[in-house]
């Protein structure tokens, strides 16, 4: 229930977006609701709950490509690198990317995370994913893919836990964003499949000037409530908070990491100030990419263009 006329926009509390929350910005009419994993048919349904919404790129992606009236703006709250995410059981035999071929890897295969994880591995380090045995566990009913050649999803209930699995050797490897890392390595049996995935990863963005996203700010087009000055003031106010949330990051205070400023400093020295500008010319490499994977992948299964897909400021 819409409160007082207020726009109901839910997303999650962010390094980027804090200040929508904590008093630092408070935009008349508006309302922010700390939710960064609303089903998207909270958006789209006869009684919407929110009017504005994170969502990720897939979810978004394929609710376009079926004709659902939504459209994005190009506020990506959430960019990670997919290398520090693969994990393997030690004692499967796995020392380097390609040994995942022939073995059983479990992941959930419509995760936008995992699309830049596959991607890594098939691009950056030649694995034929295909040859992969994927046990997939998905959280949701999704669209139909159209798998390449060979590929083959053996369905794994939702009653399994997959971390558990892999600790127990059930499966040889995991690709899965929602893994706390030091949780599953303190359990034992596993590790990371990059020793120093961090610099794995720098290499991966030197080479292909990509920063992975997730997650957009969808809303419902034609609605009479978000007319054109109000997505505008909306993107705006998301921008704003970013600006301020940067500027609060350089300040180490009030973090617990005590090497915090040197591993700033050497993002900053990298990929800039900003990772992810709220621009789809700034980020249209990253966009690209994520199009073409998935349809290489089969998650897709519609070419749209940039254009389609986002909502852009006038210039």
């Amino acid at each position: 229930m819409r409160a007082e006329g207020k726009l109901r926009i839910a997303c999650r509390r962010h390094d980027w977006s804090n200040a929508l929350f904590d008093g630092r910005l408070d935009e008349p009419g508006m309302t922010f609701l700390p939710e960064a994993h609303l089903d998207i048919h909270a958006l789209t349904s006869a009684n919407p709950e929110v009017d504005f919404m994170e969502c990720g790129l897939i979810n978004y992606y394929q609710a376009r490509s079926e004709g659902v009236p939504i459209m994005a703006l190009p506020v990506f709250l959430r960019a990670a690198f997919r290398h520090s995410y693969i994990f393997v059981n030690t004692n499967a035999g796995i020392d380097a990317p390609r040994d995942l071929e022939g073995r059983r890897v479990g992941t959930r295969y419509g995760m936008t995370a995992n699309v830049w994880a596959r991607a890594l591995l098939q691009h950056q380090y030649g694995v034929q994913l295909e040859k992969i045995r994927w046990l997939n566990q998905e959280t949701r009913p999704v669209a139909p893919y159209e798998l390449p050649a060979g590929t083959v999803l053996e369905p794994v209930g939702t009653d399994v836990d997959l971390q558990d699995w892999l600790v127990q050797g059930k499966i040889d490897a995991l690709v899965h964003a929602n893994v706390v890392a030091p949780r599953l390595l303190a359990r034992g049996n596993v590790r990371p499949l990059f020793a120093n995935a961090p610099e794995e990863e720098r290499a991966y963005y030197r080479a292909t000037k990509i920063v992975p996203v997730m997650n957009v700010i969808a809303y419902r087009q034609h609605d009479p409530l978000a007319g054109p000055e109000t997505i505008a003031r909306v993107f705006d106010i998301f921008r704003t908070a970013k600006a301020i949330d940067l500027v609060a990051m350089e300040d180490p205070r009030d973090s617990g990491l005590v090497w915090y400023a040197e591993a700033l400093a050497a993002q900053v020295a990298l990929l800039g100030p900003d990772p992810a500008p709220y621009s789809v010319e700034a980020m249209r490499t990253t966009l690209d990419a994520f199009i073409s994977y998935g349809l290489e992948q089969g998650v897709l299964t519609k070419r749209l263009e940039l254009s389609d897909l986002f909502w852009e400021p006038a210039s």
